[in-house]
């Protein structure tokens, strides 16, 4: 099987991710708002799935790796809303004041926007080659690739010197090569194979244009105010659609990847 130790570079993360939100997330659970809550566990949920189909199908457990794929379908409707939810609620942090927020939202909700292209295309395409086992693995594992950035944007913080309040503007180039630093990995994850590489330079392509929208179109004024003006928006009718959106996705991939129909043979 391709990938035989994706499951520990994965669950390899959570140290990382546990030390990059522990300022502005982890350390203030009980006062961070539900959109945030939201996008965080279906976020963990989604790395704890990729983590369990990993081993499972690499220790020959393929019927729980199919169980895990078929709980894929309930997840994925869920990661979509969580994350329109982050879009809105990181508007209503700016709009409040939050100097993180007031100095990176527009710019991370391009990110988000990249991120979001890349999930649904993968996971599309990883349900609709679920019998091609190379090209499934890596559609669904490249689906790792825009979880990175926010990850390792937060964490060039040490590096960069940021200690809190006053000095979170240092992160600006944290961003941008963090996105850049994603896409080093997908085309370093790609080299040697071939047309089952695929993936992986599609998110190579997608990071690096997210890290171009975050440093262009992400620092317009026009852009700014016209996200501010989003956290006035009745959120829960997007959040609705876009949960509806994610489970089309599933629904439209797990049919491209069924067998073909064998309508046409003569009965036995």
């Amino acid at each position: 099987m391709p990938y035989r130790h994706a499951h520990w570079y994965i669950l390899g993360l959570f140290p990382l991710i546990a030390l990059a939100y522990w300022p502005g997330y982890l350390s203030t659970l009980p006062t961070a708002s539900w959109q945030f809550h939201l996008h965080g566990l279906t976020a963990f949920a989604w790395l704890m799935l990729l983590a369990a189909q990993s081993w499972t199908i690499q220790h020959g457990e393929r019927e729980t790796h199919r169980l895990a794929g078929l709980g894929s379908l309930v997840l994925f409707p869920l990661f979509m809303a969580g994350g329109a939810a982050l879009f809105f609620g990181m508007a209503a942090k700016m709009n409040a004041g939050s100097e993180f927020h007031v100095l990176f939202a527009p710019q991370l909700a391009w990110l988000d926007t990249a991120s979001v292209a890349m999930m649904v295309a993968f996971y599309h395409q990883a349900l609709r080659h679920r019998r091609k086992v190379k090209l499934h693995s890596a559609y669904m594992l490249a689906t790792v690739i825009p979880l990175l950035p926010p990850i390792l944007g937060r964490l060039s913080g040490i590096p960069l010197g940021v200690r809190g309040p006053g000095t979170l503007h240092l992160l600006y180039p944290g961003f941008i090569a963090a996105q850049l630093v994603a896409a080093a990995v997908a085309l370093l994850i790609a080299r040697g194979r071939g047309a089952d590489g695929r993936p992986w330079l599609w998110a190579a392509l997608v990071s690096t244009l997210g890290a171009l929208a975050f440093a262009t179109i992400g620092s317009l004024p026009a852009w700014r105010n016209l996200y501010a003006l989003l956290a006035n928006v009745p959120q829960a009718p997007i959040i609705v659609a876009a949960g509806a959106f994610g489970a089309l996705v599933a629904w439209s991939g797990w049919n491209a990847g069924k067998r073909p129909s064998q309508s046409g043979a003569l009965p036995a």
